[in-house]
């Protein structure tokens, strides 16, 4: 809740417990939010990257 470059956070089921959802300048910035804030976080064991290289679709307009 205190990290303001974490936009989202999902508890999940599988392999990992948490997604999270950051928005980082570059990769300078997203290197110093993981090892200065996110890497100070006691309670995380370990963690796991992956980049969106495009867009496909974004939208939140679901018929029910």
């Amino acid at each position: 809740m205190r990290l303001g470059e974490v936009v989202e956070c999902y508890n999940i089921s599988g392999d990992y417990d948490f997604l999270l959802k950051v928005y980082a300048r570059d990769m300078k910035h997203y290197q110093d939010f993981v090892y200065n804030k996110l890497g100070k976080v006691t309670s995380i064991g370990s963690t796991h990257s992956t980049f969106v290289m495009s867009e496909t679709k974004n939208t939140y307009n679901v018929q029910l």
